[in-house]
């Protein structure tokens, strides 16, 4: 019974996922699936649940979850964002430096539409350096996700730390060089062989960012901001000096900047250093009698889904613990001459392309890979072979939505995208390559 209840919970978590069916209702469903097969009485199976509720690490991770989505809600809504991505742009004055780093930027920012923020901006930036379509909308997918194995404030980082007890600054210890292969390698196949190019102005393009995110999102407030986004920087970035972009960055990326700062220096929970950050962003707002945002766009920027969603994996992960099914087919692999390092490789690409979601993948292969106990240089290893194969199928994964929406904001196929980025595929499988030889073996 058992058995058959983890392969119905892997099979409806693969193909509502692929539905596009929400991740709070999939893991709700998987767990349900999980706890009536899981041979516990009912009183038993609900006592797991709720110690799984109840647990800390479950609340920081919800807590984080929500004030992610609240702080980046505020950043955009302020138009703090827009003004640090100006101010950056011409702090760095080169044309590829910019169109690396403003796509990371918005990329710290995890809402819905945010591909359709950066991609009128690369757009733009792309212009003068005579880049194709094709080659911008693959520039906006590489660089913005670089920020996953570097940024403290990720999700898909701060849920891998909860999973497996090590801290996000430990995590990204071990897996920064994956961001540095990633940009590095995108580099090389996207930008080396176009003219340097200097600071240019975007000029407006709203009408491709707003409907390319109103479609994915429904909101047309989201997609109001991603044209604004290119208006912004169209004129105020003429005659700026480098001094000017600094001051501006420093400015209104001030509340991300000092969030991570006091985040770090103090050791503080993730979601009382992003309080701070909002705090702070809401005291700016208020001192240049800027709009506040309004109530009903917190609360959809608060992502309440997701935050629910927290709760139900860390039950899952629970069930997942409990049941023998697991260990005993890694124990099997094993004896059979496959190393656990490879198959936590090869099981997240392809549970990851399917599904298009690096949460669930992580959510359900690092409690079956990650022993609770053990080495810990082990550990630390299949972790970071879990997180980097399952970005690698969620990046490339023809579902993923941001892929979805960069291509339908340049008018092109998935097809003209891969190809311009399958150099970064190729590299960042080398790079996996490498971690897997540096894993101990068990």
């Amino acid at each position: 019974m058992v058995q058959a209840g983890v392969i119905l919970a892997f099979a409806a978590l693969l193909i509502l996922s692929m539905k596009g069916v929400r991740l709070h209702i999939v893991m709700f469903i998987a767990t349900a699936i999980m706890a009536l097969t899981s041979g516990l009485e009912a009183g038993e199976a609900l006592s797991v649940i709720w110690r799984s509720f109840t647990d800390k690490a479950t609340c920081e991770l919800a807590a984080a979850v929500l004030s992610i989505g609240l702080f980046s809600t505020i950043m955009q809504a302020t138009g703090f964002l827009d003004r640090a991505v100006e101010g950056l742009t011409a702090l760095l004055g080169n044309v590829k430096a910019a169109l690396m780093a403003v796509p990371a930027l918005v990329g710290t920012m995890p809402v819905l539409g945010g591909a359709a923020l950066s991609a009128p901006l690369v757009d733009k930036l792309g212009r003068p350096l005579g880049l194709g379509p094709d080659q911008k909308a693959a520039i906006n997918l590489v660089f913005r996700h670089g920020m996953f194995f570097v940024f403290p404030f990720s999700t898909s980082l701060i849920l891998t730390s909860k999973l497996t007890g090590f801290s996000v600054p430990r995590l990204i210890a071990k897996m920064w060089p994956m961001s540095l292969a990633l940009w590095g390698v995108g580099y090389f196949a996207l930008l080396h062989k176009a003219p340097a190019g200097h600071h240019a102005s975007f000029g407006r393009d709203e009408k491709g960012a707003r409907e390319a995110s109103a479609t994915l999102s429904g909101d047309p407030n989201v997609g109001e901001r991603a044209g604004q986004a290119g208006a912004l920087v169209s004129g105020e970035s003429r005659g700026k000096t480098r001094l000017d972009g600094l001051r501006e960055f420093l400015i209104y990326g001030g509340p991300l900047l000092l969030a991570l700062a006091f985040g770090m220096a103090l050791s503080l929970p993730l979601w009382l250093a992003l309080t701070g950050g909002m705090a702070i962003a809401l005291a700016l707002a208020l001192w240049q009698k800027r709009p506040l945002p309004p109530r009903d766009m917190l609360l959809k920027g608060a992502n309440l889904s997701q935050v629910v969603a927290m709760f139900w994996i860390m039950a899952f992960r629970s069930f997942v613990e409990m049941a023998p099914v697991f260990r005993d087919l890694v124990d099997k692999a094993t004896a059979a001459g496959i190393p656990t390092a490879l198959l936590a490789i090869l099981l997240p690409l392809a549970f990851g392309y399917a599904n298009a979601s690096q949460q669930a993948t992580l959510s359900v292969l690092v409690p079956i890979f990650v022993p609770s106990s053990g080495s810990e240089a082990i550990r630390l290893g299949l972790t970071s072979l879990i997180y980097g194969s399952s970005f690698t199928s969620y990046f490339f994964s023809p579902l993923h939505m941001c892929q979805i929406l960069t291509c339908q904001y340049y008018n092109v196929s998935l097809q003209d995208v891969y190809k311009r980025n399958w150099p970064v595929l190729v590299g960042f499988l080398v790079v996996l390559g490498v971690f897997y030889l540096a894993v101990p073996r068990l």
